[in-house]
């Protein structure tokens, strides 16, 4: 009588092929088409670059002589005075706006509509970032004269779906070559 126990070990050895190394083989083809789509066939622009590259170029050209004004101005850390403050923060934000005043006006050249999205949703971001420049500007000059810095301080709105829109300016700035066209470092 055979038993079991009495079969040959190559009888009871799971085929070369079995179920486990079916399943390992298929993970690894997928890994490795993974990497293969990523290297070779995915996309490569940034969502954000614009298509239109003309306006990019215009606007880097109307931001670097208005950044190297805001360069200009004292740092409002070294003011010694609220007023002087003020004064400083003032004069940033009149070149702030009139520099995006004048991108405004480039952008009438982009006709598309994935670009003017893009640009729709940057001048909101830039007009949030004036708003709290304005809203600083009249907390100093409304402060007492021995109000404590620290109290003073500039602070940002936080935009609605959280964050910090002075980030998306810079990047959609950066990602653009429109490096000058990013937040003034004045405060």
């Amino acid at each position: 009588m055979t038993t079991a126990y009495d079969t040959p070990h190559d009888e009871l050895e799971e085929p070369y092929w079995g179920a486990t190394r079916i399943a390992l083989g298929v993970v690894v083809a997928l890994i490795v088409g993974m990497w293969v789509w990523i290297y070779v066939f995915a996309p490569r622009d940034n969502p954000d670059r614009l298509k239109t590259r003309s306006f990019a170029t215009a606007a880097e050209q109307i931001c670097a002589p208005f950044s190297v004004q805001i360069f200009e101005i004292p740092r409002t850390t070294t003011d010694t005075s609220i007023a002087q403050r003020a004064e400083h923060v003032d004069r940033g934000t009149t070149l702030a706006r009139d520099m995006i005043d004048d991108i405004k006006t480039a952008a009438t050249v982009v006709t598309a509509a994935r670009d003017l999205r893009l640009l729709e949703l940057w001048f909101a971001d830039w007009d949030a970032y004036i708003d709290d420049r304005n809203a600083y500007h009249d907390r100093l000059v409304h402060a007492p004269a021995d109000a404590n810095r620290r109290d003073l301080a500039f602070t940002l709105t936080e935009r609605s779906s959280g964050g910090n829109y002075t980030k998306t300016i810079e990047g959609f700035a950066e990602v653009n070559d429109m490096s000058s066209c990013g937040v003034p470092g004045d405060i």
